[in-house]
């Protein structure tokens, strides 16, 4: 609502014009703020296979009718809900061994092969300069990781070690960015994806076989892990021109759908006790 009118010297109308121009204006300015806003957003968002943006009716008229564009721009999206839902993958399995205070059934094999295997692919997606997109997860992850190692060591009894194994993979990490490591042994490695996929996720699908049991292992995240393996096999097709990669993330979406099935098969079992020593009785 306006302020009671003023009059206008002579004039008997209102003077409600000058309020209604500043109005007008400030409503003028707030629109190309945030078309100007909006742009930005979009233009930094879409990829180069799509025009610039103009308005969200065009836009739509375009993925619609380049498939060139509506792939890229899916595959940023999927990589951008990826590097999302990585951040928050691993959480569940982190609740689950501090609420039950055990890491059982827990490889830390599997972790320590990981946690190098993604220490050398961020760095390598980072020196090649590829889009964020395509490997903002390897961070989150590695994040999560860190975490669950100095959980893993910490309720196995060796919490320094597992401190400082974290403390070697960070410098590893700062290393491998740096310009001073050798690109070509980071390409090297990632030519080793497939292989480092096996040495890290088969010895936690063997070792839940033979307990009968998958332990304090989390099903939303391992679900989750299978879910984002293959939703990056489609992304590394379209955003990244590297075979090794690409076979990686293959390996990765088939053992980590065996183990997101072992956890479902073998889901309210435990492991068998182990048989306690039989003690001689005394007369």
């Amino acid at each position: 609502m306006f302020p009671p009118p003023t009059w206008c010297g002579r004039s008997w109308l209102p003077c409600y014009c000058s309020q209604r121009s500043s109005l007008f204006w400030d409503k003028a300015l707030l629109a190309v703020i945030m078309q100007s806003l909006v742009q930005s957003v979009f233009d930094k968002l879409l990829p180069p296979a799509c025009p610039t943006y103009t308005g969200l009716v065009p836009l739509i008229t375009t993925l619609l009718q380049d498939r060139t564009c509506f792939r890229a721009a899916l595959s940023k999206g999927l990589g951008l809900g990826i590097v999302a839902a990585a951040g928050l993958i691993k959480l569940p399995q982190i609740a689950s061994i501090v609420s039950s205070r055990s890491a059982e059934g827990l490889s830390k094999t599997t972790f320590l092969v990981e946690t190098f295997g993604h220490t050398y692919n961020l760095a390598a997606h980072v020196r090649q300069g590829y889009p964020p997109s395509t490997y903002g997860d390897f961070a989150a992850l590695l994040l999560q990781n860190y975490a669950l190692l100095v959980l893993i060591y910490a309720y196995s009894g060796q919490p320094a070690l597992g401190v400082s194994i974290v403390v070697g993979a960070v410098s590893l990490l700062g290393g491998m960015c740096s310009g001073g490591f050798p690109l070509g042994v980071l390409q090297a490695l990632t030519a080793g994806n497939v292989l480092l996929v096996f040495a890290s996720r088969l010895p936690q699908a063997i070792a839940n076989y033979r307990a009968g049991s998958t332990g304090a292992l989390s099903l939303v995240t391992c679900v989750g892990m299978w879910l984002g393996a293959t939703a990056r096999i489609f992304t590394t097709l379209t955003e990244v021109d590297d075979p090794s990669i690409l076979a990686g993330y293959i390996a990765a979406g088939v053992l980590n759908g065996i183990i997101a099935m072992q956890v479902l098969f073998y889901r309210g079992k435990k492991s068998p006790a182990a048989p306690r020593p039989a003690t001689k009785k005394t007369q």
